[in-house]
């Protein structure tokens, strides 16, 4: 074999045409499909899930687009308003009046609870999520000197309080009854009835562990609760007639403010 001739089983040949491809540029180009397999799939997944809402999301949407959509000329109700001096753009009332241009939002709601009843379990929810964090905050802080006495001066108290949570609980459950209400909102917003000892019972039980709440923060959310729910004040021991009632003659919500 001449010395032009190359030899094709020699290693130097075999290094010239062997593509020069680096472990991790192969890793990266696996890693790329990877990313744009995951992003097909992502955007297929949203694209089926728009095409398939559920049948109370589409009336929704199309309520909201409809609320949104501004009366043509050939509605008879805006026909009405421009004979009598409306004009498309400006404010209803007289001229140089600084009102409104867009009509009043609507809010659509959808449970079946009354605003009164609404409001005050929306309240009792923020207050009951409000004292588990204060209570899982307390769990992880080194108890001081000064916590401790407060600590023992409320089991002290405990006696006073709960004959107050007791007093609560039946008004609560008169006051509840007396709207319709079958079942107290939790457990123990109403007095304690016997119950039997079997699965379910013992299930409950061990739910209630979960959330336990000692006797003041129960007399806590109870009185917040009538409070909101029925305009009732358990430190007054007045039922009010109206908000405006209650906020005029009760001075507050807590025993300290009484």
């Amino acid at each position: 074999m001449s010395s032009d001739e190359e030899d094709y089983m020699s290693d130097k040949f075999l290094e010239k045409n062997i593509p020069n491809v680096r472990p991790g540029l192969i890793k990266n180009r696996e890693r790329q499909r990877e990313v744009e397999v995951e992003s097909k799939k992502a955007k297929y997944d949203e694209e089926t899930k728009k095409r398939n809402k559920p049948s109370h999301v589409v009336e929704k949407e199309r309520l909201q687009e409809g609320l949104s959509t501004a009366l043509n000329t050939d509605n008879k109700g805006f026909a009405l308003l421009t004979k009598m001096g409306y004009k498309k753009g400006e404010a209803i009332g007289k001229a140089g009046n600084q009102g409104i241009l867009e009509p009043i939002g609507i809010t659509l709601k959808s449970g079946r609870g009354g605003l009164g009843r609404e409001a005050a379990l929306r309240e009792l929810e923020e207050k009951k999520m409000e004292i588990l964090r204060q209570k899982a905050k307390a769990k992880t802080e080194p108890i001081s000197a000064e916590e401790f006495r407060r600590r023992m001066f409320r089991k002290a108290e405990n006696r006073q309080i709960e004959a107050d949570l007791s007093k609560c609980q039946r008004t609560c459950e008169r006051l509840d009854q007396s709207l319709g209400i079958q079942e107290p909102e939790m457990e123990w917003f109403w007095p304690p009835k016997p119950k039997e000892i079997d699965e379910e019972a013992e299930e409950e039980e061990q739910e209630a562990e979960e959330e336990d709440f000692d006797p003041a923060e129960k007399l806590e959310m109870l009185t917040n609760y009538v409070r909101s729910m029925h305009l009732y004040c358990h430190w007054c021991g007045i039922k009010y007639n109206d908000i405006d009632d209650l906020v005029d003659s009760c001075p507050g919500a807590t025993k300290d403010d009484h």
